[in-house]
């Protein structure tokens, strides 16, 4: 498949925007995890 020159940037950029989200959720779900985890053990 052959992109246009713009095509491609807008690609990469949507692609950018996702891995970031993703990476954002994932640490959310580690933070949530370590703040149980923490709780936990002051009980």
């Amino acid at each position: 498949m052959s992109w246009t020159p713009q095509e491609e940037q807008e690609f990469l950029a949507r692609r950018r925007r996702r891995n970031i989200m993703i990476g954002l959720v994932l640490g959310a779900f580690a933070l949530l995890f370590y703040g149980i985890t923490v709780s936990r053990m002051v009980q």
